[in-house]
């Protein structure tokens, strides 16, 4: 992917990248979320799906 311009198209990239870790293995979803907080810190995760 290209480099990040501006804070959001940052924080897209860091959910996508986040969405490729996801367990989805019975909606084949991938969902991916990031978050920068107040102090710079970025958090990011993902979906895990489990048959319970």
């Amino acid at each position: 992917m290209a480099p990040a311009k501006n804070n959001a198209e940052s924080l897209l990239v860091q959910a996508r990248r986040a969405a490729e870790r996801a367990h989805c293995p019975y909606s084949n979803f991938r969902v991916g979320a990031a978050v920068r907080c107040d102090d710079g810190t970025l958090i990011d995760g993902c979906n895990v799906e489990n048959a319970s």
